[in-house]
């Protein structure tokens, strides 16, 4: 019987699409001057892992795989929020480490810090948008995996249960510990750390893991980003004007012939 739980968190130290700007001469994305930070889907598991805990008893934990320092953010924002540790994994490559070698690295702290009841991850990261991290690391730990959770409850008897909407309908999975679930947005809405908290956060040691430590020193980057361009779908810059009411029904007709010449009815 599984009277508390040990729940392990993979975070992701990403861009902030949502602020994301491009060169208009270039169309490149100015990738250097876009702010980062943990992910919204990321934010939703750290909170889900929190309301876990209180409920059930515990420990959390996050680990993030970072290249430098500055990447340490992450964890420490989980800190503020309440996870109880946290585990940076370096690498060189961070930002180019595909989905596959992702889930080894974690799997590798996972194996070594763990075992863990469970681990909760985003859905998918805001940069990639994969979604394929979450599974890839259940089978390569040989554990049961529920994706896209909006709710989730685990049992003081190891069962995880979620409610998932799918494109026909809602279903509800269950599995027993150890397991993966990935959750999305919908599930919560993350709590704000107070100042207290966020201070306190900066003072709180943070373990980091050499991949040698987890076997795992030969692993390299899979993704080689070739080209990124904004792409942008020229627009017609027809204008109908039916500002006078006498030609709202000529302008009704102009409008459906366009539209029936593009296709579209």
């Amino acid at each position: 019987m599984v009277r508390t739980v040990k729940i392990l968190i993979p975070v992701k130290y990403t861009i902030d699409v949502s602020q994301l700007k491009f060169d208009e001469s270039t169309k490149q994305p100015l990738l250097d001057a876009c702010p980062k930070a943990m992910g919204d889907a990321d934010k939703c598991a750290v909170e889900e892992a929190l309301r876990i805990k209180e409920k059930l008893g515990g420990t959390t934990a996050v680990v993030s795989i970072i290249s430098g320092d500055e990447g340490l953010r992450v964890i420490r924002d989980a800190y503020a929020m309440g996870v109880d540790e946290g585990y940076a994994v370096y690498h060189p490559e961070a930002e180019r480490l595909d989905a596959l070698s992702i889930a080894r690295i974690i799997a590798g702290v996972y194996r070594a810090k763990g075992p863990y009841d469970l681990i909760l991850i985003g859905l998918a990261s805001g940069d990639t948008h994969s979604g394929v991290v979450g599974p890839t690391l259940a089978a390569i730990l040989d554990i049961p995996v529920i994706s896209g959770a909006d709710s989730l409850e685990v049992t003081d008897e190891g069962l995880v249960r979620a409610k998932c909407m799918m494109e026909d309908g809602t279903y509800v999975f269950e599995a027993r510990t150890p397991a993966v679930v990935t959750v999305t947005t919908e599930i919560n809405e993350p709590r704000i750390p107070t100042l207290k908290a966020i201070l306190k956060s900066k003072k709180k040691p943070i373990s980091k893991v050499e991949l040698k430590d987890i076997g795992l020193e030969g692993i390299s980057a899979g993704i080689e980003v070739l080209d990124a361009k904004k792409y942008e779908v020229p627009r017609k810059r027809v204008i109908i004007d039916a500002t006078d009411p006498s030609k709202i029904d000529e302008c009704i007709e102009k409008i459906v012939g366009l539209l029936r010449e593009e296709g579209v009815l």
